[in-house]
């Protein structure tokens, strides 16, 4: 009789491979709409958006752009995550098919352009995946 529990980590990825065409596609939005620090309405709105499609409650404006999604699941441990979304005042020059042309203002009023030369974008995307990954595993409680 096999009396081993399941890898944790497996069953909370089991639904990963689903959720990566998804990913991809939102990965590659922001990387083409990138916002200067302060900025990020648009990013924030989409972040916003997937949280609350996800049973997370909401807050936005933390900090002027800031978006803070609480899951509830009962008592127990909190986990806290955390990403940057912002991207730097320079000129893509990657290639991509969805490199961003994007031109903003800056702080100084100067217009510059704007990529996420940072990783930021891809950020956002694996913060969405895993919220999605704890909306999905998350214990069902009644009232």
């Amino acid at each position: 009789m096999n009396t081993a529990l399941p890898d944790p980590s497996s069953t909370f990825l089991a639904n990963l491979p689903s959720l990566l065409p998804k990913l991809e596609a939102l990965y590659k939005d922001v990387h083409a709409h990138p916002e200067l620090s302060m900025q990020e309405n648009r990013t924030a709105d989409l972040a916003a958006k997937h949280l609350r499609d996800n049973g997370y409650e909401v807050t936005t404006g933390v900090g002027k752009t800031g978006v803070v999604g609480l899951l509830r699941n009962g008592e127990g441990p909190m986990v806290m995550l955390r990403a940057d979304m912002d991207a730097l005042p320079v000129r893509e020059a990657s290639g991509v098919d969805y490199a961003s042309t994007v031109m903003a203002t800056d702080a100084a009023g100067n217009a510059v352009p704007v990529a996420h030369a940072c990783g930021h974008d891809i950020h956002v995307a694996w913060l969405m995946g895993v919220t999605s990954l704890f909306s999905q595993r998350r214990k069902v409680h009644g009232p």
